[in-house]
This record gives C-alpha cells, sequence and structure tokens, in this order.
C-alpha cells in the first residue's frame, strides 16, 4: 500500500512540473517580440553622424605645439540591419559655416591655415553593424594663434550604397579652442624701442615716473601717470602708453608688471592696473583693438599679469590705455614694464 502511495505522488509530482515547464514556454512565447511583415522596410534607413546628434561638440586644448585627435564617424539606423557594406565620405563643409552664424546669432570662422587637418574622411559600416569606424580631425592649439573659439562644419557628403541622411544630422559642428597653461612664447627684445605718445607722466626721484621707464626692461622702475595737482585737480583715467617696436612684429600677447612694493614701504597695488585696452597699429594712425583685459595682481609686493590676445595680430605700434586701476576711487596708475610677445 505505501508503495502504490508512493508511485501515485511521483505521478503528480512529474504533472505538476510538466504543467510549469508547459506554462513558462507559454509565457516566454507571449513575451517575445511580435515579427511584423512590414513591406520594403529598407526605405526606412538612414544614415547619420553621432557627433551631430547632441548639439554642437565644444574641445578646448591646452595652447602648446601638440596635435590632439577628434574621432569621428557614421552610424546607421533602420527596421533592418545592413546586409551590405556601407561607406560614408566626411569632409570639412565651409557652405555649412553661415547657415550656423545666420540661425545662432554668431560670427564664427573656420581655424587658421594649417591649425587642423582632416585627412581619410572615409569611414565604413560592416554589414550586420549599426557604427562605423573612426577618422580623425586633428588641431594644433598653438597654430591657432590665441584664444579664440573656431567652428568646424563636418558633414556627409556621399554615401554608398545611396541611403538617405537623417534629417538634422548630417553635420557635426566643433568649436575648438585653445588656453593657456603657461606662456609659450618669448618676449621680444625692446632694444631701440620709443614710447611716441602719452596722455602724462610724472617725474619721480624714487622710481623715475616718465613715460619710458616703462619699456626700459627694469622693473624697479615704472611710468607714473601725473599725479601732481594743479589748481587742485590731477587727470583721472583713462590713461595710456604708445609704444614704437620699429617694425612689424606678431603679436600674441603683453606681460604687465605694476609699481613694486619696496621693502618696509607701503603696498602699491592700488596703482596697478584693473581694466586694460590694448589696441595695435602699423602706422600710428589707424588702429585695431586687440581686447580689453582684466588683471589681478596676486603678488601684492611684484604685481603682474598677462593677457592674452584671443588671436595673433601684426603691428609695429601698441597703445595700451589704462581704463582703471585697482583702486576704484584712485586717479593714477602705473606700469613698471610692458613684455609684448
Amino acid at each position: 500500500m505505501k508503495t502504490i502511495i508512493n508511485n501515485i505522488n511521483k505521478v503528480i509530482a512529474f504533472a505538476r512540473l510538466y504543467s510549469f515547464i508547459v506554462g513558462i514556454t507559454l509565457i516566454i512565447q507571449a513575451c517575445s517580440e511580435p515579427k511584423y511583415d512590414i513591406p520594403d522596410a529598407e526605405s526606412y534607413s538612414k544614415i547619420f553622424m553621432q557627433a551631430a546628434s547632441n548639439g554642437t561638440l565644444s574641445k578646448s586644448f591646452p595652447i602648446e605645439d601638440t596635435w590632439h585627435s577628434i574621432p569621428l564617424g557614421a552610424g546607421y539606423g533602420g527596421l533592418v540591419k545592413p546586409d551590405q557594406k556601407i561607406t560614408v565620405q566626411l569632409s570639412v563643409d565651409p557652405s555649412k559655416l553661415e547657415e550656423y552664424n545666420t540661425a545662432n546669432n554668431t560670427n564664427y570662422t573656420l581655424p587658421p591655415s594649417g591649425s587642423y587637418t582632416f585627412d581619410g574622411g572615409t569611414v565604413e559600416i560592416l554589414p550586420g553593424l549599426s557604427g562605423s569606424n573612426s577618422v580623425q580631425l586633428k588641431v594644433n592649439p598653438l597654430k591657432l594663434g590665441g584664444t579664440r573659439t573656431y567652428l568646424i562644419p563636418i558633414s556627409i557628403t556621399n554615401v554608398t550604397p545611396n541611403i538617405p541622411i537623417a534629417n538634422g544630422l548630417g553635420t557635426a559642428y566643433i568649436q575648438v579652442s585653445g588656453f593657456y597653461e603657461s606662456n609659450p612664447y618669448t618676449p621680444y627684445d625692446k632694444t631701440g624701442w620709443e614710447i611716441v605718445d602719452y596722455s602724462s607722466d610724472n617725474n619721480d626721484n624714487a622710481v623715475g615716473g616718465r613715460a619710458r621707464f616703462c619699456i626700459d626692461d627694469d622693473v624697479n622702475t615704472c611710468w607714473l601717470s601725473q599725479y601732481t595737482r594743479v589748481n587742485g585737480v590731477r587727470p583721472a583715467h583713462p590713461h595710456h602708453v604708445t609704444v614704437d617696436m620699429k617694425e612689424n612684429k606678431e603679436l600674441h600677447g603683453i606681460q604687465l608688471f605694476g609699481r613694486k612694493t619696496l621693502p618696509g614701504g607701503s603696498s602699491q597695488t592700488y596703482l596697478f592696473p584693473k581694466t586694460v585696452h590694448i589696441e595695435v597699429s602699423s602706422d600710428n594712425n589707424n588702429w585695431t583693438s586687440v581686447g580689453v583685459f582684466t588683471l589681478i595682481p596676486v603678488d601684492q609686493i611684484n604685481p603682474e599679469g598677462t593677457m592674452y590676445f584671443e588671436e595673433t595680430v601684426s603691428g609695429r605700434y601698441v597703445r595700451v590705455t589704462v581704463l582703471g586701476s585697482t583702486s576704484p576711487t584712485g586717479d593714477t596708475t602705473a606700469i613698471a614694464e610692458l613684455y609684448p610677445f
């Protein structure tokens, strides 16, 4: 009797297991992705650039003589996987600059010639895959000539076989710029340079005070705007000096030193130029504004600051105009030395 009961229990257990397996199978079949017969499914296929999917791609590099690579490729999307190799041609597309600038109210240009390369812009999407290999856009930040931001449009210009390009995803916009971690340039030799114009100066037995002292290669002397009062008044900002370098030079920036604080003396940083306008000219008549810069004197004993230009400029004359000094209520300023580079 006991044997019969055990056999009955085994049959019941097997039936339950069988029912469980059948149930799970039916559930899996019910949850599997349905297959639909879509006519002409290949017509829904599109080619696109992955770098175009998130708006403008921004890249900024330390300014040094090094080539940096930005990988670019193409993607495939559709209802069916590709059954053959797809070749996609990528090219720099200057025609897209005006379109971008108009749409975004900007004025970007391509980087200077020789500062970037984009060779071998052909990528391949192999059968069964949705992404291509990469080609490299290379940028040398030192050759950009400054801190200005440039724009490089890269477009899909050909697809083989002929697959449509996804709307709005056929061009990638790459912003490139450089920033200075340190100064890679050597200041120019100032032998023979002259100050040909200045707003005012002031004789001072301690530091010279005359305008010429801001280019004498001695940070212990300085130019002082007029600080003595005449009839109770003295010149207020702005104050300027114009330097004649005697020949045209390529300029990337200017290092400026303020008046030193002498041992045991009171701090002179209140005279340090805080807001400075730089202009360049080849004839001392027609001037190009390079920019307005804000300087902060970190060193209270030997205050200095470096003004890096957005782009390289060429000129013989440099006009340095101090719009305001560190002291918000002060009328005067001081520059111990100017080092264009």
